[in-house]
Formats: C-alpha cells, sequence, structure tokens
C-alpha cells in the first residue's frame, strides 16, 4: 500500500519507499501446490513447464499516483497488446487526462518504483554544486498483469472486437476532426503563412489604406481568434509589434477594432475577463489603452458632443453619449459587461479595471465621460452584488427598529470575496471623485453620491473596509467625499466604530488600518478636511470594551507620532491604566497597555528596547533622556507606584488568577533607568510588602507569576540602591518574614523549573543584598531552615537553575565570611553552619551528578583543617571519588570539555582534604575513613590516566601532588595497582614509539589547537614517554626550549623517583619497580636529569637497602643500554657530579656486559675527537672555549673510566701531547681570566656583591675538585671516599634536582656586570677542564 496511517502524528500518509516490480511475474511459488508440497526439490523442466503455460504473467499497465495522501494527481501507462509485432518490443502509452502519448518502457524504473532522486544543488557557501536528494512523488499505486498464453494460442486469438453505439462514434468523429483543424491552424506553418500575408503589403496596390485596414483586420481576428488559444506561443511578440504597427499607421482600423468591440463583446468578455492567463489578459488591456490613446485627438472632443451642442438645461439619456465615438462606444460596452456574467471571473478582472483606470487617466474629457454615463454607480452596484448572499450590514444606533440586531458579529469574510483584483477599481472611483469636484462641492451624479454615501451605515464603504481591498485609496475616497463636509466625516468615523464593534478582532483589522491613514494628515492636507484625529479619539474608547487590544496597540502605534494622540491618551491616563493594566483578564490586553505606556515617553531607544528586549523584566539600562521625556517617565512611574496599594486587589488566586500582575510590575521594572526611579519607590515600601506577605508569599502555588514578577521588581529596585535594602533591613517585621516564601522544587514538571528559574535568582538576589548591608541578618539568615532546605533541595540542580545556585553559594560565602571583632558566638555559629551544611551535602547529594554543586560547596565552606577533618569523617573522600569518576568521563568526550577548571578545582581540594587526613593520621577515625576508603586506587589509576600531553600543566600538576601523597600513604597498593600500569605504558612505548602528540607537548614552534578533536586522546591514557627523536634540538642550543622540557617532564620524573624510593623503603623493590626506573631514565638521557643516578647511589650507600635489587639491576639489558647510550651518545651527562659518580660505582659491575664491539673503537674515537680539539683550540673565543670545555670534560671522564675498568690495548701517541698542549692553553687562558676578574673586582669595590662571588667560585670550585679526585681513583677508593648515606632508608621527600645545564649556570652574581657574570661562568667549565686533564695526565704517565 501506498497510504498508512501515522498514529503518532494522526494522519495519513504517503509511503514513498522504493518498489520494484518485474515485467513478468511467476506466481508458482505462491500457489498451494507449491506451498504444501512435501517434495522441496522439483524437476526444473516440469517445474519451467508448469510456470510457462499456468502460473506466468505479463505486465501490461501501470496507474501512477504523484503527490501527497491529502491530494495528487493519476495517470496511467498501458501497453499496446493489439499492434505486436514478433522480435520488436512492445509499445506503451502514457494517458495523461486528455493527453496520450507514447512511453519508453526502459524508464518504468524510474517513473514508477518510487524511492529518492538526486539533483545537483548549487551551495553558495562552498561555492560548489552539492548533490541534493529527496523522495520522488510519483509512484505506482496499481499494477496490473495479465497472464500469458501459450505461443500458439496466441498465434490463433482472434483480434478482439468493438461495437461503438452510434452516438459515441459521432462524437469521436468531430472530436478527431476537431483534432485535426486545430493541429492544421495551430501549425507552424499556417502561422507563417498568416505571418507572410499580413506583415508584407506590396506598396503598389491601387488602394493601400484599404489593403492596410484588411491586414490590420486580419491579423487582429489571427492573433485574438487563434494563436492566443496556441499552447506554444513563441511568436506572440512579434504579432503584438505588427498589430501595433497596423494600428499606427492606419486610424481607420483603430476605429473598426473598438467599433467591432461595442457591437459584439466576445474579445473583451473571452479575453479581458475569462481567459486565466494573465500574460494573455494584460497584452489585450494594453493593446486597447494603445488604440484609445491614438484615437484621442479625433475622439475625445466627441465623448460628450450631445451636451455640448445642445442647451445645458436639457437633460440627455446616458445611453445617446455614445453615439458619436467609438471609443465612448467601446466604453461604455466595457461598463455593461460587469453587469452580465462578469462575476464568475471576478478574479481576472485586474486587467479590466486598469484598463478603465488609464483610460480615465488620460483627461479630464475621460474621466467627465466616465462620470457622466454613471461609472461609479455601475463599479459600485458590481461590488456590492458580487458579496456572498449571508451579506451582513451594519447598522447605525440611531435607528431604533435595529437595537436587536447590535450585538450581531460580522464574521470574516471568505478568501474568494475578497479578490486583489478590485483594487483598481477603488482607486479608480476615488480618482473619479476627486476629479468631480468643482471648488468645494462635488458634482457627481445623485445616483453615484447615493451609492457611495447612500444607505445605512455606507454599505459600499463598509464592504470594501472590511474585505481590506486598497485601503489606501479607500481613505482617499473618504478625504474626497468628506472635505468641506464635516457631519458625513462624523458619520462614516461612527461607522467605522461601529463596525469594530460587529466584527471579530480578526476583521476589525482593515478598520484600525484605515483608522491610521485617516489620522495621518494632522495639521496638513488640503484646505477643507475635517479633524479625523479628534473625532476618532472622542469614539476610541468606545470600542475599547469589545477590541480593547486593537484599540490599545492602535493608540501605542499613533502616540509617538501623533501629538494630539499622545497629549489625549496622557491626560486620561488615569481612567484607562487600572481597567486595562492591572484588571483585565485577557493578558494580551495587558501587555498592549503596558507598551501604549511606554510609547508615551517620547524616546525612540526606550520605545525600541521593549519590544526588543529579551525580558521585559529586567530593568533598562540607563539612558540619556531629553527633559521632556524624563518628565513624561516620572509622570507614570508615580502613577504606577500609587497603584500598589490597590493591586493588592488583584492577588487573590482563585478570583483573579496568579498573572493579572505581571505586566504592571515588567514595566515597573523596566522604568527603572537610575537611582533616581529606584529612590522614587521608597515612599511605597510599604505597600509593596503588604503586597507580597502574606498574600504572595504564603499561598502553596507552585507558579504564581505575580510573586515572580513582584520580586524581581522588588530585586532591581534594590540593586545599587542601599537606601532601598535598608528599608528592609531596618523593618523588624520583613527580616522576621521575607525567608517565609513558598517554593516548590519539583525538577520534573517543566513548568515549574522555567518559573523557579526566573523567579529563585531575584528572590534569593534580594537576600543577598540584604546580607551583606547587614551582620545581624546575615547571622539570622544562616540558621533559617528555609535557606537550608534551599542549599539542600536547589543547589544539586545547578544546571536547571544555575543563576539561583550562583545566588545561593553567594549567600552561603557571606554565612561562612569571618570579620574583624566577631564575638566567639558568632564565631560558633559559623562553624557550626559550616558543618551542617557539610553533612547536608556529605549525606544528600547524588553521588554522579552533582559534581558541581560539591565542588562549589566545598570550595565555600572548607577553610581549615577542621573542616576537611569534618570532611574525611564523613566519608567524604568517597563523595569527591565520585564526582571525579564522573568529571573525568565526561572530560575525556569531545563535547564536555569545559568541565577543565571544574576537574582541577576538584583534584586541588581531595589533595587538602587527604593531605590533612596524613597528618591527623594517627587519630583513629581519621585512620579508619583513610583505610576504608575503597574508590583510592581507582582514583589514583584514573589520576595516572590524565598525564599525558594532551592535558595543560595546571591539571597535571594537581595530579602529581595528589598521587604523591596517595603513593606515600598507601605505597604497597600503589606499588601493587600503579606499577604494572606505569611499567606497562613504557614497554609499550619502546616496543612501538609513537609519533610526538598532544597540544601541550613541548615544541619549539607551538602549533595552534585546530578543533576539539586535537584536544583529546583517542582514549584515557598516561603517555609521559619520551623518545630521543621526539628532541628536536640538543640540549644546551635552545634555554627557552630546554626549559618548556624540564618543566613538562621533570614533575613526572620526580614522581617516578618518589616512587622507586618509596618502594625502596617498604622492600618493594621488585624487578617491574627497578625495570621501570631504568625505562624512565633511559628516556631521561636528552634530558641530563639525575634523579636515577641519585636513587642509585643512595641505594648502594644505604645499609638497610635490599643490595639483591643492584644485582637485579646489573643484569637487566634495559640497563645496559642505558650506559651504552650515555657513553656514545650523551657524554655531557658525565660533567654532572652526581652521575660521575654513579657511573664510577656502577661501570665495574656491567662493563664486561656493554659495548661487546664497540669498547676500542669508542676510545679511538674519543681520542681522535680530543686531538682536533688542539687544533680548534687555538684561535676560538671565550664562547667557544666554554663549549669545548664542557664537551672534552665529558669525553675525558668517560675515558677515564673505561680506561679504569679495562686499559686500551693501544691507545694514540698524540693523545698526550694533545692534552698537554690544550692544558697549556687552558692555563694561559686562566692567567688573562684572573687579571679581568681582579679588574673587575676592583671596580666593584664597595657593592654588595663584590664578596660573594670568590665565595661562589671556590664553593663550585671545591664540589668539582672533590668529583675529579674521585674519578681518578681506583674503584675501591672511592667507594671509601664517597659521602654514604648511614641512615636506615632512603630520602623520599628530595627537593626537584637540576639538570646538568642547570648545575653549570647556578652560579650567577647578582652584579649588573655582564664581563662578570661571563667570567664566573667560564670558570667552571675551564677550572673543571684543567682539573680532569691533570688527572688523566696522571694515569696515562702510571
Amino acid at each position: 500500500m501506498r497510504y498508512t496511517f501515522n498514529m503518532v502524528t494522526m494522519m495519513k500518509e504517503k509511503v514513498n519507499t522504493h518498489f520494484s516490480f518485474p515485467f513478468k511475474l511467476d506466481m508458482y511459488g505462491y500457489t498451494e501446490e507449491a506451498l504444501m508440497s512435501d517434495n522441496k526439490v522439483h524437476d526444473e523442466d516440469e517445474k519451467k513447464s508448469e510456470s510457462s503455460t499456468k502460473y506466468l504473467y505479463n505486465l501490461i499497465g501501470v496507474t501512477v499516483h504523484t503527490g501527497t495522501a491529502d491530494g495528487g494527481h493519476y495517470y496511467s501507462f498501458i501497453r499496446d497488446r493489439i499492434h505486436r509485432k514478433e522480435g520488436k518490443q512492445d509499445k506503451w502509452f502514457m494517458f495523461n487526462d486528455a493527453e496520450v502519448k507514447s512511453f519508453d518502457s526502459t524508464q518504468i524504473a524510474s517513473e514508477c518504483f518510487g524511492g529518492e532522486m538526486t539533483t545537483k544543488t548549487y551551495d553558495s557557501v562552498t561555492d560548489k554544486f552539492m548533490d541534493f536528494s529527496f523522495e520522488k512523488t510519483h509512484s505506482a499505486y496499481m499494477l496490473f498483469y495479465e497472464r500469458c498464453e501459450p505461443d500458439e494460442a496466441a498465434k490463433n486469438k482472434p483480434l478482439p472486437k468493438f461495437e461503438l453505439s452510434k452516438e459515441l462514434a459521432e462524437w469521436i468523429w468531430k472530436d478527431n476532426m476537431q483534432f485535426q483543424q486545430d493541429k492544421n491552424i495551430f501549425d507552424h506553418a499556417y502561422v507563417n503563412l498568416m505571418w507572410s500575408m499580413c506583415s508584407f503589403i506590396p506598396t503598389t496596390l491601387p488602394e493601400p489604406k484599404i489593403v492596410q485596414l484588411m491586414a490590420a483586420q486580419l491579423s487582429t481576428t489571427f492573433v485574438l481568434e487563434t494563436l492566443i488559444h496556441a499552447k506554444e506561443k513563441p511568436t506572440m511578440l512579434q504579432w503584438i509589434e505588427l498589430m501595433t504597427k497596423h494600428f499606427n499607421t492606419c486610424s481607420a482600423a483603430c476605429e473598426w477594432f473598438l467599433d467591432f468591440m461595442a457591437r459584439d463583446d466576445c474579445w473583451p468578455m473571452q479575453i479581458l475577463i475569462k481567459c486565466p492567463n494573465q500574460i494573455v489578459r494584460q497584452m489585450f488591456q494594453r493593446l486597447c489603452v494603445h488604440v484609445i490613446q491614438q484615437l484621442r485627438d479625433r475622439h475625445s472632443p466627441l465623448y460628450l458632443h450631445p451636451m455640448l451642442e445642445d442647451d445645458e438645461d436639457v437633460e440627455i439619456a446616458a445611453e445617446e453619449i455614445e453615439n458619436y465615438s467609438c471609443v465612448s462606444r467601446f466604453i461604455k460596452r466595457l461598463l455593461s459587461i460587469i453587469e452580465h456574467g462578469a462575476k464568475p471571473h471576478i478574479k481576472h478582472l485586474t486587467e479590466y479595471f486598469s484598463l478603465l483606470y488609464n483610460f480615465a487617466r488620460m483627461g479630464k474629457l475621460e474621466s467627465d465621460f466616465l462620470l457622466s454615463i454613471e461609472a461609479i454607480t455601475i463599479m459600485a452596484n458590481f461590488y456590492l452584488g458580487s458579496k456572498a448572499p449571508d451579506y451582513v450590514e451594519v447598522v447605525s444606533d440611531d435607528d431604533p427598529d435595529e437595537d436587536d440586531e447590535e450585538e450581531d458579529v460580522v464574521s470574516l469574510t471568505e478568501e474568494k470575496y475578497r479578490p486583489a483584483s478590485l483594487e483598481k477599481m477603488i482607486t479608480l472611483i476615488a480618482m473619479l471623485v476627486e476629479s468631480s469636484r468643482v471648488d468645494r462641492r462635488l458634482t457627481l451624479a445623485q445616483s453615484d453620491l447615493a451609492v457611495l454615501t447612500g444607505g445605512k451605515s455606507f454599505p459600499f464603504l463598509f464592504q470594501q473596509i472590511r474585505d481590506g481591498i486598497n485601503i489606501r485609496h479607500t481613505c482617499n475616497l473618504i478625504f474626497s467625499l468628506c472635505r468641506h463636509n464635516q457631519r458625513l466625516a462624523e458619520q462614516i468615523v461612527r461607522m467605522i466604530f461601529l463596525s469594530i464593534g460587529k466584527t471579530n478582532p480578526e476583521a476589525a483589522q482593515p478598520f484600525f488600518k484605515l483608522l491610521s491613514m485617516l489620522v495621518e494628515l494632522v495639521g496638513g492636507g488640503p484646505p477643507g478636511m475635517p479633524p479625523f484625529t479628534t473625532l476618532i479619539l472622542h469614539n476610541i474608547w468606545e470600542v475599547a470594551e469589545c477590541s480593547p487590544q486593537q484599540c490599545l496597540e492602535w493608540l501605542a502605534a499613533q502616540t509617538p507620532r501623533n501629538r494630539i494622540a499622545h497629549s489625549y491618551v496622557l491626560q486620561n491616563i488615569e481612567s484607562w491604566v487600572e481597567p486595562f493594566l492591572i484588571s483585565h483578564n485577557n493578558p494580551r490586553v495587558r501587555n498592549s497597555a503596558a507598551f501604549l505606556l511606554v510609547s508615551l515617553v517620547p524616546d525612540n531607544h526606550f520605545r525600541q528596547a521593549f519590544r526588543s528586549a529579551r525580558s521585559i523584566h529586567s530593568p533598562q539600562k540607563e539612558l540619556r533622556m531629553s527633559p521632556d521625556a524624563l518628565s513624561v517617565l516620572h509622570q507614570i512611574y508615580s502613577l504606577l507606584l500609587r497603584l500598589l496599594c490597590r493591586a493588592r486587589l488583584y492577588v487573590d488566586s482563585n478570583v483573579h488568577g496568579t498573572g493579572k500582575l505581571v505586566s504592571y510590575f515588567a514595566l515597573l521594572s523596566y522604568c527603572l533607568l537610575s537611582r533616581t526611579e529606584k529612590l522614587m519607590f521608597s515612599p511605597y515600601f510599604s505597600d509593596l510588602w503588604e503586597l507580597f506577605q502574606p498574600k504572595l508569599s504564603e499561598p502553596a502555588i507552585s507558579t504564581n507569576h505575580n510573586k515572580q514578577a513582584l520580586l524581581l521588581f522588588w530585586y532591581n529596585v534594590c540593586c545599587d540602591c542601599p537606601e532601598n535594602v535598608k528599608l528592609i533591613v531596618d523593618n523588624v517585621s520583613v527580616t522576621k518574614n521575607i525567608a517565609f516564601n513558598y517554593i516548590l522544587a519539583d525538577h520534573d514538571d517543566q513548568e515549574v523549573i522555567l518559573f523557579n528559574r526566573v523567579m529563585l535568582p531575584a528572590y534569593y538576589g534580594l537576600l543577598r543584598l540584604c546580607c551583606q548591608q547587614s551582620p545581624s541578618f546575615t547571622r539570622q539568615l544562616a540558621g533559617h531552615q528555609n535557606l537550608q532546605w534551599a542549599f539542600k533541595n536547589l543547589t544539586p540542580y545547578a544546571s536547571q537553575y544555575a543563576t539561583a545556585v550562583d545566588e545561593l553559594f553567594c549567600l552561603m560565602k557571606l554565612f561562612v565570611t569571618k570579620r574583624p571583632g566577631m564575638s566567639d558566638q558568632e564565631l560558633r555559629e559559623i562553624s557550626n553552619f559550616k558543618r551542617a551544611t557539610l553533612l547536608c551535602y556529605l549525606e544528600c547529594l547524588e553521588r554522579n551528578s552533582c559534581w558541581t554543586t560539591l565542588i562549589s560547596a566545598f570550595r565555600i565552606l572548607i577553610d581549615d583543617n577542621n573542616d576537611r577533618y569534618c570532611v574525611i569523617c564523613n566519608q567524604g573522600l568517597s563523595r569527591l571519588a565520585d564526582a571525579f569518576s564522573t568529571l573525568h568521563m565526561m572530560y575525556h568526550e569531545a563535547t564536555a570539555c569545559h568541565v577543565l577548571g571544574d576537574l582541577i578545582e576538584l583534584i586541588a581540594i581531595t589533595y587538602s582534604v587527604f593531605k590533612c587526613g596524613k597528618f591527623y593520621s594517627d587519630h583513629k577515625e581519621i585512620k579508619v575513613a583513610l583505610g576504608t576508603w575503597k574508590e583510592r586506587m581507582d582514583f589514583a589509576r584514573k589520576l595516572l590516566l590524565l598525564l599525558n600531553p594532551y592535558n595543560p600543566e595546571e591539571l597535571r600538576h594537581e595530579c602529581y601532588e595528589l598521587l604523591k601523597e596517595i603513593v606515600m600513604y598507601y605505597p604497597k597498593e600503589c606499588i601493587q595497582h600503579l606499577i604494572p600500569i606505569i611499567h606497562h605504558s613504557h614497554m609499550s612505548f619502546k616496543k612501538s614509539p609513537v609519533t610526538a602528540s598532544g597540544p601541550y607537548f613541548p615544541r619549539r614552534v607551538q602549533h595552534s589547537m585546530l578543533n576539539k578533536a586535537n584536544i583529546r586522546p583517542p582514549c584515557p591514557e598516561l603517555q609521559m614517554c619520551l623518545h630521543h627523536n621526539h628532541i628536536e634540538i640538543a640540549l644546551g642550543n635552545d634555554d627557552v626550549y630546554d626549559q618548556c622540557l624540564n618543566e613538562f617532564f621533570l614533575p613526572y620524573h620526580s614522581f617516578i623517583d618518589l616512587f622507586c624510593r618509596t618502594s625502596v623503603n617498604v622492600n618493594c623493590m621488585t624487578e617491574p619497580v627497578i625495570h621501570l626506573s631504568v625505562l624512565v631514565a633511559y628516556e631521561a638521557i636528552p634530558l641530563h636529569f639525575t634523579w636515577f643516578a641519585e636513587l642509585w647511589k643512595d641505594i648502594y650507600h644505604s645499609e638497610a637497602a635490599d643490595k639483591n635489587c643492584i644485582k637485579l639491576l646489573c643484569s637487566m639489558p634495559a640497563f645496559h643500554e642505558y650506559i651504552e647510550t650515555v657513553f656514545l651518545d650523551e657524554r655531557l651527562m658525565l660533567n654532572n657530579a652526581a652521575v660521575h659518580s654513579f657511573f664510577c660505582i656502577f661501570l665495574p659491575k656491567v662493563y664486561s656486559m656493554i659495548l661487546e664491539n664497540s669498547w676500542n673503537p669508542l676510545v679511538n674515537t674519543i681520542a681522535t675527537s680530543i686531538i682536533a680539539d688542539r687544533t680548534e683550540i687555538d684561535n676560538c673565543s671565550p664562547q667557544q672555549l666554554l663549549s669545548i670545555a664542557t664537551r672534552m670534560n665529558g669525553d675525558l671522564r668517560v675515558l677515564l673510566l673505561m680506561c679504569s675498568v679495562m686499559p686500551p690495548k693501544q691507545i694514540s701517541s698524540m693523545l698526550t701531547p694533545a692534552l698537554k698542549y690544550i692544558l697549556q692553553k687552558c692555563h694561559d687562558y686562566q692567567k688573562k681570566r684572573n687579571q679581568k676578574l681582579k679588574v673587575v673586582d676592583e671596580k666593584s669595590e664597595g657593592t654588595a656583591d663584590s664578596d660573594e662571588i670568590p665565595a661562589k667560585k671556590a664553593k663550585i670550585r671545591s664540589q668539582e675538585e672533590d668529583a675529579d679526585d674521585k674519578s681518578a681513583k681506583t674503584n675501591n677508593d672511592k667507594n671509601d671516599d664517597d659521602d654514604d648515606d648511614d641512615d636506615d632508608k632512603v630520602d623520599v621527600e628530595r627537593s626537584p634536582q637540576p639538570s646538568t645545564s642547570q648545575q653549570s649556570e647556578s652560579v650567577q652574581s647578582n652584579t649588573d656586570d655582564n664581563i662578570l657574570r661571563h667570567a664566573t661562568r667560564q670558570t667552571n667549565f675551564v677550572d673543571v677542564l684543567v682539573k680532569t686533564i691533570e688527572s688523566t695526565l696522571q694515569i696515562f704517565e702510571s
């Protein structure tokens, strides 16, 4: 079925989905024989034979429906079954009403199957043609199949015979003959023949004028009788031009044309009135006007010829005036047409009246002619006669016989009786009336005047106004009729208001539109114009009872531009404000009254903002008004304030409902432009309070809109006006009862939610203003049960009442604020309030959905350790964990990235609470609470997953701080649950390193984040790994980039170091922990971090540490790879004393397992590099010397370490001379530098910084010398000389260690002397290099 009934929308729908069907249909599978057969497998030959004889059907017809389920059109495709030819495709025909044409059967699918079709549509945004798909509205509705017959039977089957009745055969014959005739006369060849005959007139003919006339007659007749009926008219424009040419050259043709139509109205009736083609009607109308224009010079004096010849006192019948001109006879014939037979075609009369209007515009004679033949009467009678039979006449109140009909309401006329085609008729009548004016008198015929102004209540005017036909020219017609005739004006105005009173509001719109036009001529216009504005204003309030909204809106539109209307409304303001603004039952009327009051203020911006404002309950921003505008505003505002006492009469919901005061208070709020208006309210404060309490505040009404509007005004009038707030806090009755306000917290009722969303912010905002001004009221309100109820039942729904919840939290902040000079009692009250509110939130909040409320409340209520203590003891950590779990999930959704700030703050709150718990962990209840915190490991795991370059530094920092505290308090659990996650992350990264991604990964050139997808990882994951290829430039070449790398990776490596040290202290230094420390250390090689070296130094020197972990470390291939990478790629790390000391300890333990085939090549490479530096050092700058010294010191330390564990079999003989030469160069440089330093010291003598540099220098040198001494000794000596950590545990809370580059630059002078700073910086590296070379030479010599 192509139609179905939608049970949701309760409407019938058409099914346009794709449905295909075959040309040959095999029905065997649906027969009883096939369905009931036991044998599932049939003999194929038998099946084919059976199907071919009995169950095959051919498609012979399709009925198609196009349109919708409510309407459309049917047509059919039918196959020709009679004229069939073997071997050829069957012919198909489309039957569409009277149109029958051949059809290509290959298009059956596209025309009948339905479905979607695709077309190209231009997209202006992308500037491309885009594919646009939509459902087809035409599809097959019914299929016709015919059973196939055997070939022999089909051949022997006789052709069908049809017997027609005699009448039907004759009708078909006549129809075919007419078709042949139409086919011939509409043939292009025939049209071309006619063109040749009419357009080419030989000039050698004996009587060319007669021929021209005949050609004009032939062309006109052909076009109007034949060509306009053609389906296609490509040459119509050429024919019209030809006819115009004939009429221009032959006045006889013009006279013939008009005479012909004056005698026979066939053409005007068939073309100008009945023809449905508007273009054809317009063409004919323009042709007639053109012909009349051609004859005007000769025929215009003949229009009124009999009246010109005879005596003026002799009356001549109107029908006699047409005798002297074909033009007058034609116009008379036109007017007679609409009297007989034009009513059914009233919608086509635009061109008809345009013809008459253009004729009247030609001059005075034409308009006088139309007046003389009483054209106005003819047209008015035609219009009045075309109305519906149930026409209701509006009568005057003066007729006592019609009193019973006063209550009749005129229904709105149907659209078919209000055609736009009559607009020109009204324009023509208005023009004719004005043209008849002589001095101060209209010279209309009695019948014309009677039809326009006669009858009860002016039926002609009433009808055209009610129909809304050309109101502008209707107004002009009234102006023309009423000039110098005020009594008529009064009667017409009276008719208009009586009509408004008898019609429904929709039908009254044209009358109000006419009133607006009538009052436009204020103090202007032609002389003798009656005072329409005054007449209308004196009657306007009479219809306000039946059409109050329309009257008020009309006055609101007139007061800004009509001074008389403005003055009249303002003077009578006392009489209409309360009835329409407050007491009226229709809210639209009340809104219209409010807008009328606003329109009285002579300020355009003030008026426009009232209608365009998103909420009229908000006060208008301060405007600069003129003194006159401000005076009017204050007059209106004062009246509204005086009505506060009267408003109490309308608050009873049982009688007046709950919305009568909404527009009133909204207007009061809108008038609050400045402090002046707010201070004007002060004397009426008691009236407002008596209105609010108890009639609005106490009744249990869920959505009292009067209360809502009152509170909004009260809040607005108190904002930035402490005087009005003081009226509240100084009144004992108000402070005692203002908190008693019925509020329904139904979070499932959308109406209640929307109501509270507006009312609650104003109410709680008002309480906040009072608390800000009165500490005593603040303490009183803090203990009120309604506020605790609001905290419990409203703040958990921040998404529904965002502004109200903000106000409540502002109140909460005021409740807990401690001010100087507070008594102990007040402080105890604050403490009790915080404890009670915290317990309320910890007990009532839903665990997974109220994280916003929890964060906001804890932000305010948690101020000291007592508050945190309370949170821990009441399962606050579990609440925080639930909120964190929800936020963690939302944060990793692309549409929820706005929770970042909440997530950071929640982690910070949890950190402060947990740290407090650690501090008081010796308390029994705290210890129990921390021990029973079930979500701790899940919390820690989620914190780990936030450590990646997709999250900002602030979030990662809070995660590190909290993770450290959790690891230190639950070390064994963290080792069990977190170490596998971290270890898996680094192992996966090592096996398949990914490209550095994430918007916060350090880069030399930061890339902008294109979209939200870029700032979220595919899934939550720990991703703080660093591949050496991710480093864009080596350390020390870009200080800014180095700082970015340190800021990003240093906290993570510090956390891993703490984790490992904690593992050592609890004797859980398992293989995964050791392996993790090595993996992280390997990734930190390009960063030159020292965490790993210092950790294992401390483990090595600690007596309590398990030494088996050192053996396990030394056996790990990852550790071997770490040492090899440092030796091969990052020898600069050896410049750090801690790293150098670490290698001195551990290299002897693993040297046999590293650099199996690269030991001697590495020694030779280092030696070759040092020898090459010998020539480079000759002409180097101080900065270059610094760089060479840094690199060479690292190379020499590696070389010394390698030589100490495995002396090389052979080394270059050029190495020792090169070292001695470099040493001599360094000594020379030291002497020059010391001389420069001496000069600098003398210059800086007397300053506070002059004595610091040698001390710093001595300190640094001492450290470096100690390290160098250690590197020069054997392994056993080094172990004895190193400073051992004799504590039982490895130090956990170590301060962050700077990298090598940071250590090398840590010596900075406080002086601004660049030379001194540069010299001091050079001292470190050059002096260390001297010491290292000396140690190397001693070893080589020994």
